[in-house]
């Protein structure tokens, strides 16, 4: 097998296993990797596409042992990041973390907050991103759509079970960003293909696209953003002295208070507020997000996730992340603004991925590995294919946003006993705190289903985890969540 490895023009044409361990909390874990391309088959059966998929299982575990699917969120995004810094038993050095970015050298080490213990993981990297790719050209775009991915993803999840002989697990489904409006949709595809998924975890979750974004007819995102710009603010001490004396929670909990009453109120007057009305809100806006007073007028009142990341620290010269705005970097304005976050935690867990695995197996040497593929997101993905229907049940006919809420919960009214675990950071400006809770307030499920609803929030941005005391805190609540999802 060694040698048809090493010859072979593709690295993962035949699976490619190792083994490893590491020591948590204070005992040993031996366990197997596997690395390999699973194909992507249509109804006839013939080859379209293949996915790449790293899977690690406990050594000696049993065939019941819970199986993990997990995949990260921007179509055209890799599960990189859920990979090497959130789930696999190792990660990089977390050393010179904290509210910081990740410190060169960025070297692997044991993940002490990994799910190992409690479950086994299989990370797949959608079609187009990572090593995954087209093998059929001319059937590319039948995959690069919200309702075409579910499928493939679901294909991918229904191979990997027969492949390794895992039908007798406990299946759970774990996506992070658009990973969440993926999972949502996935869920219930499963229970189609008579799989039944104990769990769904929403990571800094994407469940609707029309929560993201803002028009002029379109403005809860600025109602949900401001708990979060007040956060950042409060972290970087742009508040007014009396708002910056007092804990976060308590200043967050005020300006939220204040978006849900006066400034909704505001908003959905549009040019019929007085002008003692705007003055207020004018006002209330700066005292909460501790921007500009003539910056805020000039947007009429309504400032953006990115609006205030390049705005709050502009005296200093500097922009925050957007994902999380703890972050900063130099930069103006009228700059693009590479997201720090992002931009640090690639490249840190690209290279733990190379490191780890160029040491154990034989890796590509002419095809790189797509943290994020621009080719599948930069216009070729199709949202119209994931559109929210109207409360009639037809689809929007002039235009709208994707979002897979309502297939999750048609799933857990299906399945009384599938849970669903969703969770955001307190500085994600993006997919915030507020965001979350607004669509999981309005999932039409009844009341006696939304127990098997839980929600946790973290010190920590978009990618939470890369917050070692978040990361734990993470892991604790994900290992009680999988309990009260077995228990029988």
């Amino acid at each position: 097998m060694e040698d048809s490895i090493m010859h072979s023009a593709e690295p993962f044409a035949v699976p490619q296993t190792a083994e490893d361990f590491i020591t948590l909390n204070g005992k040993r874990l031996d366990y197997s990797v596997c690395a390999e391309e699973i194909p992507v088959c249509d109804d006839s059966g013939a080859e379209q596409a293949r996915s790449f998929c790293v899977s690690y299982a406990l050594k000696d575990g049993t065939a019941d042992r819970p199986v993990t699917f997990a995949f990260n969120g921007k179509p055209g995004t890799s599960t990189l990041y859920l990979h090497m810094a959130a789930l696999a038993p190792k990660t990089y050095s977390l050393s010179g973390q904290g509210d910081a970015a990740p410190q060169r050298p960025f070297k692997v080490s044991d993940n002490r907050n990994t799910i190992l213990d409690f479950s086994d993981i299989v990370l797949i990297d959608p079609v187009g991103t990572g090593f995954s790719r087209v093998t059929n050209h001319e059937k590319e775009r039948q995959y690069y759509g919200v309702r075409q991915d579910v499928d493939s993803i679901a294909r991918i999840i229904r191979v990997w079970m027969v492949s390794h002989g895992r039908f007798a697990s406990p299946v759970f489904i774990m996506g992070e960003s658009y990973g969440g409006l993926r999972g949502s949709g996935l869920v219930l595809k499963l229970q189609q293909m008579h799989i039944m998924p104990s769990g769904f975890i929403a990571v800094s979750p994407a469940l609707s696209y029309g929560e993201l974004h803002t028009s002029m007819l379109l403005e809860h995102h600025l109602v949900h953003t401001i708990p979060a710009m007040t956060a950042a603010a409060w972290f970087h001490k742009k508040l007014d002295a009396d708002l910056q004396a007092r804990d976060i929670g308590d200043v967050r909990a005020e300006a939220d208070a204040w978006a849900q009453s006066e400034y909704l109120s505001y908003l959905w007057k549009g040019c019929e507020a007085s002008a003692d009305e705007r003055a207020r809100v004018l006002e209330n806006l700066r005292r909460y997000t501790g921007l500009k007073k003539d910056y805020l007028d000039s947007l009429n009142l309504r400032v953006n996730d990115k609006q205030f990341a390049t705005r709050l620290l502009e005296d200093e010269g500097l922009v925050t992340s957007y994902f999380d705005a703890r972050l900063t970097h130099p930069g103006t304005p009228n700059e693009p603004n590479n997201d720090s976050q992002t931009y640090n935690m690639s490249a840190a867990c690209y290279t733990a991925f190379y490191e780890y695995f160029g040491r154990m197996m034989k890796l590509p040497e002419n095809r790189d590995y797509l943290a994020f593929n621009p080719r599948v997101d930069g216009g070729k993905w199709d949202f119209a294919s994931g559109y929210l229907p109207t409360s009639t049940g037809a689809y929007p006919r002039a235009g709208g946003f994707a979002s897979l809420l309502a297939d999750l919960c048609q799933a857990m009214k299906m399945d009384g006993r599938l849970k669903f675990f969703a969770c955001a950071g307190k500085f994600d400006l993006h997919c915030s705190i507020n965001t979350t809770r607004y669509c999981l307030n309005h999932m039409d499920i009844p009341a006696h289903i939304r127990k098997n609803v839980t929600f946790k929030t973290y010190w920590g941005g978009h990618m939470f985890y890369s917050n070692p005391e978040a990361h734990a805190q993470f892991r604790a609540d994900l290992k009680k969540f999988y309990e009260e999802a077995l228990a029988r």
